[in-house]
C-alpha cells in the first residue's frame, strides 16, 4: 500500500511533535513493506532515511503526483488546496484519513487567554475548526489519540448524522520506540559537552527533564515558582530545558529567586535521531499543563518518549496519562500546591525511581509504533465514503459556511476592540 502523510512542516535534525509522529510513523510503515511519502515544507535528507520519500508542498506537480500515486491520504495540517486536493482523491477511490490528534484550535484559544486576542490566532483557530467540520463530513476516517478526543471528534459528527457514523472515528495512540537500555553516565557528559557556558552537571545530580517546548498555553513561569520551595531545600535537583529563546529564558529566570538560578539548565534542541542519547541522563521527565481546555484535551508526545527510555514521569491530573501512570505504578501524578513536595521526595528516593523505571518499560510494547502502523494499515483497508455520501458532505459543508464567517467575523471584531487602546 502506498501512504501520502500529510503535514507541512520542517522536518530538519530537529523535530516538533507532528513531524516526529510523520517520520517514526513512516519507517513503521515501511518496515512492513508499504511504499510511503511526506509533505514537507522544508526538510534535510541527510537527517532521515532515503526511504522516506518527501515531497515539497510549494511544488504543484509534485503534490499532484504524490496525491495520484498514493492509496491513502493522511493528512494533519495543510491549507484549503491540500483539503480540497484530498476529498477530489477521494471520489477516485483513495482512502482519505483526518489525523486529529491536536485540536490545535484549542491550543491556539489557550495560547491567546495567556496573552492578549490575536486576529491571526482567532483566523487560524477557525479554519481548523472548518477542516474538522469539513473531514466529518466528506473523509472517510478521522483518528485520535485518546478517549477525550475521540468524544470531541464524534460531536461533530452528531448534528448532522446522530451516531450512525460514529465508528468512523478510531484511537490510535502515539508510539514510542522499543526500549533501549541506556548509560545515566553517558546522557550526562552528552549533555555537558552539547552546552559549555552552563555550570557542569553532576552525577549526583537530581536531573528533571522537560522534553519539548514550553509553549504558552503550559505557563512555565508559574510552573517554576510552584516547585521553587524543592530548588531551596534540595540543590541537586536541576531542570533541563531545550529550545528555549532568549527572552523567554531571562522571564523563566525572572519568575523564581536569583540564587535558584542555577537549577535550571537550558540546553539548545538536540538532533532528533539522537535525543533518546542526550535525555538518557535524566531521573524523572516533568510533564505539566495548566488548568485549562488545552490539558483536558491533550495527549503529549513526550510521554511517549519517555516509554521508549523508561522514564518515569511526573505530571498533574489528565484524562489520559494520569491513570495511566497510576494503574502501573510509572510515575508521580500530583496537584500544583503538592508539586513541590512531591518533586522533593522522589528527588530522594531512588528505590521508588528504579520501580517506576522498570514498570515503563514493562507498559512500552503496547505502544510502539508498529503497533500504530498496523491499526493504520488495518484502518485503510476498510471501506470507505460512498460518491454520493461523499457528494452529499461537500453540499451540506456549503450550506455551512456562511453561519461559520458570521461568527468568524464577530470574533475578529472582539477580538479588534480587546487590543486597541482604551
Amino acid at each position: 500500500m502506498n501512504f501520502f502523510l500529510i503535514y507541512k512542516g520542517d522536518y530538519g535534525s530537529s523535530l516538533r511533535g507532528p513531524e516526529m509522529r510523520y517520520i517514526s510513523l513512516a519507517k513503521s510503515l515501511h518496515a512492513q513493506g508499504h511504499e510511503v511519502s511526506v509533505a514537507a515544507k522544508n526538510h534535510d535528507k541527510a537527517s532521515h532515511p532515503n526511504y522516506i520519500k518527501f515531497v515539497d508542498t510549494k511544488k504543484t506537480l509534485q503534490m499532484i503526483k504524490g496525491f495520484v500515486q498514493s492509496d491513502c491520504i493522511v493528512i494533519h495540517g495543510g491549507g484549503p488546496l491540500i483539503i480540497f486536493m484530498t476529498l477530489i482523491m477521494g471520489f477516485f477511490g483513495k482512502t482519505t484519513i483526518l489525523d486529529s490528534y491536536v485540536p490545535h484550535w484549542i491550543e491556539l484559544d489557550e495560547s491567546m487567554r495567556q496573552s492578549r486576542p490575536s486576529v491571526t490566532l482567532i483566523a487560524k483557530s477557525y479554519f481548523n475548526v472548518l477542516r474538522i467540520v469539513q473531514a466529518s463530513l466528506c473523509i472517510d476516517f478521522m483518528i485520535v489519540a485518546n478517549r477525550r478526543q475521540l468524544d470531541l471528534t464524534r460531536g461533530f459528527l452528531a448534528p448532522m448524522l446522530r451516531t450512525s457514523e460514529f465508528e468512523r472515528v478510531h484511537i490510535i495512540p502515539f508510539g514510542c520506540e522499543p526500549y533501549q537500555e541506556r548509560k545515566r553516565s553517558d546522557g550526562i557528559d552528552l549533555l555537558n559537552r552539547l552546552d559549555t557556558k552552563c555550570n557542569k552537571i553532576r552525577r549526583e545530580d537530581f536531573l528533571v527533564g522537560w522534553l519539548g517546548g514550553a509553549y504558552g498555553w503550559f505557563n512555565v513561569t508559574n510552573l517554576l515558582q510552584t516547585i521553587a520551595p524543592a530548588l531551596e531545600k534540595n540543590s541537586n535537583i536541576k531542570i533541563v530545558f531545550f529550545g528555549i529563546d532568549e527572552s523567554k529564558r531571562i522571564q523563566m529566570q525572572s519568575s523564581i529567586h536569583e540564587k535558584l538560578h542555577s537549577a535550571l539548565i537550558f540546553m539548545p534542541w538536540v538532533p532528533f535521531s539522537q535525543r533518546f542519547d542526550y535525555w538518557s541522563a535524566f531521573d524523572i521527565s516533568l510533564v505539566w499543563g495548566t488548568d485549562s481546555y488545552e490539558n483536558d484535551y491533550a495527549s503529549r508526545t513526550r510521554n511517549f518518549d519517555c516509554l521508549t527510555l523508561g522514564l518515569p514521569i511526573i505530571q498533574n491530573k489528565d484524562d489520559e496519562w494520569g491513570d495511566r501512570l497510576l494503574i502501573h505504578n510509572a510515575g508521580i501524578v500530583t496537584e500544583p500546591k503538592k508539586l513541590a513536595d512531591e518533586l522533593l521526595r522522589i528527588s530522594q528516593d531512588p528505590v521508588s525511581i528504579q520501580i517506576m523505571r522498570k514498570n515503563m518499560t514493562q507498559l512500552a510494547p503496547e505502544y510502539e509504533w508498529s503497533r500504530f502502523a498496523d491499526k493504520l494499515v488495518n484502518l485503510a483497508s476498510k471501506p470507505g465514503l460512498g460518491k454520493a455520501r461523499r457528494l452529499l458532505g461537500l453540499v451540506a459543508f456549503v450550506i455551512i459556511l456562511p453561519p461559520a464567517v458570521l461568527f468568524l467575523t464577530y470574533s475578529l471584531i472582539v477580538s479588534i476592540r480587546k487590543r486597541a487602546p482604551r
